[in-house]
């Protein structure tokens, strides 16, 4: 009977003998006269903008100039390995289905092209090692 109620009472004793054990803990570090106050402020990051545009007015460099860097930084997709066509199509669908980019299907085809043309243009990161 007593090893049942010792074994019944484990779930409410041991979270009452941790928070003691922490708060313990913690009172004696906010009471030692060598412990640094932690104190806590608002910080301002100012991250570089970088180019956010694509050259070119084609609808296809909008569309990336709008829709892409919404995410990403025109040097993440510099660094894309040289992709094909169909390849271009899959990440344009697997970003607007699976990330929400708000991007209308109906533009697809103008950033394949301006993306499949751009990518092969400026050789990417992998294809000039």
């Amino acid at each position: 009977m007593k090893l049942r109620w010792r074994i019944a009472s484990l779930p409410v004793l041991l979270p009452l003998l941790f928070s003691a054990t922490v708060y313990g803990i913690a009172r004696t570090a906010e009471n030692h006269p060598d412990h640094p106050k932690i104190v806590l402020k608002s910080q301002r990051i100012d991250l570089p903008r970088g180019n956010l545009k694509f050259p070119g007015d084609a609808p296809g460099a909008r569309a990336a100039s709008t829709y892409c860097v919404m995410c990403h930084s025109r040097g993440m997709i510099d660094a894309q390995p040289p992709l094909s066509r169909d390849q271009w199509e899959a990440e344009i669908h697997k970003m607007r289905s699976t990330y929400g980019c708000p991007l209308s299907e109906g533009m697809d085809e103008e950033l394949v092209d301006f993306l499949f043309q751009y990518n092969h243009k400026t050789g990417s990161v992998s294809s000039s090692r």
